[in-house]
């Protein structure tokens, strides 16, 4: 358990985690518990930092088989995962999760940075025993519009992502930032200023590193721990996708086509993006798409050909799910 000694005798009851008042009111699904249960134990907590910025870390072990939502109104959300694995939704958007490699007995952490423009119910479903490290950081537009005048094109790109409803974009967060993230979910609210202003430098940090990410997005094509080989490899996954337009190849396809077998490659793609082969295929034909469309302005019919659907109305709803807008929305933006 990761838990740490001094974190594992503090217990969370179910009408703490659902009305805390630094957080949003939970809506309690299942199972049906008595207020003084007790629901999680380690160490999370619910900050508000500035106005317009927040943070909810967890480091902390699952007691029950949960169900749990609440209302989440129109924000930016940077998340880094560090260790465990639990099924949450925004809306139809699933929240990448960190994997576990059994060969080395470590979790592989994940970061994801997402933008909502709407409301979405945020789902969450544990399981008794996970045991959950992570740091969620929440943005409004309004703390981020004080930047609008020193970003420059920096702000533009944040500001244009932020504007695309459930739009994401997911890497393997760097040294530093599990780094901030670990410092963050081990810190204990001994003193409420000193403890706040600790916290807040480092949830800049994440920020910061998530930024960079809609900054400089070819940053965020492969970690930088990845070995010289599995480079190699994501590097051919990439040469047979793109040598394949016009259709969407299979996961058995792509495998014989880079020479691995289907169970490396979709450990691969697992570690080196957190998608499953089906889904990066999905994803990187879609993002083909994509890039045609705002670059080379080809329509839409084009573009679907592009990603591989026969119709263009199939190709529009996977738009969508993908990027949060349809391509024509993304033609007139």
């Amino acid at each position: 358990m990761f838990v740490q000694a001094a974190c594992k005798n503090l217990y969370v009851t179910k009408q703490q985690l659902a009305t805390d008042k630094a957080a949003r009111p939970v809506r309690w699904i299942d199972p049906p518990l008595e207020n003084n249960d007790h629901v999680l134990r380690g160490n999370i907590g619910f900050l508000k930092l500035q106005e317009g910025l927040s943070v909810h870390y967890s480091n902390a072990e699952d007691l029950h088989d949960l169900k749990i939502e609440t209302e989440c109104g129109p924000r930016l959300n940077v998340a880094v995962f560090l260790e465990g694995a639990v099924e949450a939704w925004i809306g139809p958007f699933r929240i990448p999760m960190p994997t576990l490699n059994a060969a080395e007995q470590r979790w592989d952490p994940i970061a994801t940075i997402y933008a909502q423009t709407q409301s979405e119910k945020f789902i969450r479903y544990a399981r008794r025993g996970v045991c959950l490290k992570k740091v969620t950081i929440s943005i409004t537009h309004a703390w981020l519009n004080k930047f609008a005048g020193i970003g420059g094109a920096e702000f533009s790109n944040v500001l244009s992502f932020t504007k695309a409803h459930l739009a994401n974009r997911t890497w393997r967060p760097s040294a530093h930032a599990v780094g901030l993230a670990e410092q963050i979910v081990n810190t204990r609210m001994e003193s409420d200023l000193l403890s706040s202003l600790y916290i807040e430098s480092r949830v800049i940090g994440l920020v910061e590193e998530g930024f960079r990410q809609l900054c400089q997005p070819e940053l965020s094509q492969y970690p930088g721990h990845l070995r010289p080989q599995d480079r190699q490899r994501m590097q051919s996954v990439e040469e047979y996708l793109n040598a394949h337009s016009g259709r969407l190849v299979t996961g058995d396809e792509l495998a014989v086509g880079v020479g691995l077998s289907p169970n490396t490659l979709h450990r691969l793609l697992t570690n080196a993006v957190g998608l499953s082969t089906s889904r990066y295929i999905r994803w990187y034909m879609l993002e083909k798409a994509r890039t045609a469309l705002e670059r080379d302005k080809v329509t839409i019919a084009e573009a679907a050909y592009i990603a591989g659907y026969s119709s263009q109305a199939n190709f529009t709803t996977a738009f969508k799910r993908c990027f949060g807008m349809t391509p024509s929305a993304l033609q007139e933006r």
